[in-house]
């Protein structure tokens, strides 16, 4: 058992391991489920940096773990020693602790910025979202370009290929990387599917139900009641709340949570005073609330909340601080709630388990249940954590509940991507061999080394098995020559036409009868030949060897087919020449020099392109200030499907359509995101109209509103550090200023 402690809590083997290898100065990857101490490990390293006057960066996926971490780092060691860089907040920049999202670690490593030379660690939370589609790249690039000298600290949940994760970075950094992997929860968890009709259940036990029940019902229709959340919430109020219920659309979030709370209350008196008096100092006297703030009071009084990406920063922040009092108890959140930020709860309740992706619906990935279900379980506080899904029985064959094990959890892969923007930083700051070297750095090129060897050796192997086996085997076997598969498939033709001749007439005619006839015509043409003749000794023999022969066949294919599906393997030398010619065509590279336009880019994060175009065109001086600020929000705006605006046309569309037109006729469709639809909005608030007048222009969530704001203003302080012109810097920072007001300033973080 251990003994080393650290405030006074007594550690796990693991947290020990790890605190060792980070005493000796190691690179260290640690890899544990949900809700079992990782950040402790963090905590540890920042705590030893901060004693020793070193500098630690401490980088995380999304923008509300930033500000949490920021929050309770200030409390830890006070102001003066925390700063924050997330794109749209700059705080304190040279602080020794500085918590950032990775994008702009990432940009600071590939401009080779001065200021990381001084920096001890670098702490990568949630280092498995590598594997994120949108923006794996960014973690990928940060880890290649680290400098050498600063030590990495990864904190993961559990993942497949943690060696092969680690193998890679030690490859690309030529150190020792310590991997620390835990798949022990300390607090174990249960899994159970619910249905109105079954209760609580496992998964075979879900089945067993099921068809027994559909083996007993008398007429045709739908034997299964509806199951709503409703049902599952009753189920477990007495012994398992505070949970966590996982719904994938925020409509249904916030639905679902009124729908509750005109059942349920869950808070007494004197707790209901407490949440009361938080809104009112939060948000002012309640005759100033938007309505959506006033609903929102309404079931946080019961104990009853939701939270997603589409509410106000400050109504994020009372729900997220009422839940850590413990005085929220049921809790509809969408995925996003699952991401690093620390809020256990004793069960966790999924709607579906089904997700849309952006595309399309589809079923969770065992990493996913994993990530989400992880929450539940409380170090200290419960025995056990609980995970409970909604199942459809009705659906139950057209799509089967999936079932999650985590034994089959899916190997991290590379998702890396080559913008414009790297290709001009890499350009600027490495020679080619070093670039070569880059690309055979990146996850997926050492991935694809590694696939490629492996898959080459087996079929090595089975091309040698298969050599062998031939001279047991004629070459007819597995064809309807012979008779091993001859006459079998005889027999079963006898049986077809039988059953044809028996359906008469009438019924030969209809689609099952054509269907039949066509059969048979199909076997009579496959068995029209006599098969060989061999004696049954050799028939014996290659009954025997066919059934490998077969499989080893097939094996084959399947390797060969893997082979060809892995990608070339220069193809991202390529695509980086490829890119570098079409940035020579647009006057942003002379050979491999960047020309004024070139460094501009290499500043710009978002549509770099596009916005270097603008820069240099003589589109800025024919707007004023709001119109300006409407056509920047416009750049980059990705809409959600049902997306809705007043059509209004706050400025003319027509140069900017021209350049965009110009881009991609020399760098293809996707080099350009724009959608003016947007801007009308952001024209309104530039010009002073108050939140509750934008809002009536669009069906955007208030969240979105927000962040329509906030990314133009994150994009106009990347603009402001890459011109050099004065009278545009501070034209910038006047509508800047514009937009960061009310609602849309950053909250005090």
């Amino acid at each position: 058992m251990s003994n080393r402690t650290y405030h006074e809590m007594i550690l796990d083997t693991f947290q020990e391991q790890a605190l060792d290898a980070i005493d000796a100065g190691k690179s260290v990857i640690v890899a544990a489920p949900t809700g079992t101490g990782k950040t402790l490990v963090a905590d540890y390293l920042i705590e030893k940096a901060m004693k020793e006057h070193l500098r630690v960066i401490y980088t995380a996926p999304i923008k509300a773990l930033s500000n949490q971490k920021f929050r309770d780092f200030k409390k830890q060691f006070g102001e003066d020693a925390v700063g924050i860089m997330t794109g749209d907040v700059v705080l304190n920049p040279t602080a020794p602790l500085l918590i950032m999202t990775t994008e702009v670690f990432r940009n600071q490593v590939i401009t080779e910025d001065p200021n990381l030379e001084f920096v001890s660690h670098i702490v990568f939370d949630e280092i498995h979202w590598l594997n994120d589609e949108e923006r794996g790249t960014v973690w990928e690039e940060s880890i290649i370009l680290a400098p050498p000298k600063m030590k990495i600290l990864g904190l993961s949940a559990t993942i497949a290929n943690a060696q092969h994760l680690v193998d890679w970075i030690e490859s690309i950094r030529h150190e020792e990387v310590t991997l620390i992997e835990e798949h022990n929860r300390v607090v174990p968890l249960e899994y159970f599917y619910y249905t109105k009709d079954t209760g609580l259940v496992d998964y075979d036990q879900l089945w067993r139900y099921y068809r027994r029940k559909l083996k007993d019902r008398i007429n045709d229709d739908n034997p299964f009641g509806p199951t709503t959340h409703l049902d599952l919430i009753r189920t477990i109020q007495r012994d398992h709340l505070p949970a966590l219920f996982f719904v994938f659309s925020r409509k249904q979030c916030a639905l679902k949570a009124m729908e509750l709370a005109t059942i349920a209350n869950y808070l007494r008196q004197n707790e209901r005073r407490i949440v009361e008096d938080k809104f009112v100092h939060l948000f002012g006297p309640e005759i100033e609330w938007s309505s959506s703030t006033r609903q929102l009071k309404r079931l946080c009084s019961k104990g009853i909340a939701y939270h997603h990406a589409g509410l106000l920063p400050s109504q994020k922040v009372i729900v997220e601080e009422l839940f850590l009092e413990r005085l929220i108890k049921v809790l509809y959140c969408t995925e996003t709630f699952s991401v690093g930020i620390n809020y256990p709860v004793k069960a966790v309740c999924f709607d579906s388990l089904n997700k849309y992706d952006g595309r399309n619906f589809r079923p969770l990935a065992n990493h996913e249940f994993f990530q989400m279900s992880g929450r539940a379980g409380r170090r200290g506080l419960d025995e056990k954590g609980f995970s409970f899904a909604l199942v459809d029985l009705g659906y139950m064959e057209k799509s089967p509940p999936p079932k999650f094990e985590l034994n089959r959890l899916e190997p991290l892969t590379s998702q890396f991507r080559l913008s414009y923007n790297t290709v001009l930083n890499l350009t600027a700051t490495l020679s080619q061999a070093q670039i070569e070297t880059y690309f055979q750095k990146s996850f997926s090129a050492y991935s694809y080394q590694l696939s490629s060897k492996r898959l080459h050796s087996e079929l090595a192997q089975i091309e040698e098995i298969l050599g062998g086996e031939q001279q047991h085997l004629c070459e007819e076997v597995g064809s309807f020559n012979c008779p091993l598969k001859h006459h079998p498939k005889r027999r079963e033709l006898v049986k077809l036409k039988k059953a044809y001749t028996s359906l008469g007439p009438r019924k030969q005619s209809r689609v099952y009868g054509r269907e039949m006839a066509r059969k048979i015509r199909a076997w009579e043409k496959l068995l029209s030949q006599t098969p060989k003749s061999c004696d049954p000794q050799r028939q014996e023999n290659c009954h025997v060897h066919s059934k490998t022969h077969l499989k080893l066949k097939q094996r084959q294919q399947e390797l060969q087919n893997a082979l060809a599906a892995l990608p070339e393997e220069h193809a991202f030398l390529q695509e980086f020449e490829y890119k570098k010619n079409h940035l020579r065509q647009i006057g942003y590279l002379r050979e491999d020099e960047l020309l004024p336009r070139g460094a501009c880019a290499s500043r710009i994060y978002v549509q770099e392109l596009l916005v270097t175009e603008l820069i240099y065109s003589d589109v800025f001086p024919h707007l004023d200030d709001d119109q300006l600020n409407a056509l920047l929000s416009s750049i980059d705006f990705e809409a959600r499907k049902n997306d809705m605006f007043h059509r209004t046309s706050v400025f003319d569309s027509g140069p900017v359509k021209e350049i965009s037109e110009y881009i991609q006729s020399i760098c293809g469709q996707d080099a350009i995101k724009y959608d003016p639809r947007v801007a009308g909005i952001t024209h309104a608030w530039s010009q002073g109209s108050t939140f509750v007048e934008v809002q009536a222009l669009c069906n955007l969530d208030e969240g979105d509103i927000i962040s329509v704001f906030r990314r133009t203003i994150d994009l106009m302080r990347q603009m402001k550090e890459a011109v050099n012109d004065s009278a545009l810097r501070s034209r910038l920072k006047v509508c800047m200023e514009k937009l960061d007001r009310d609602e849309a300033a950053i909250m005090e973080l």
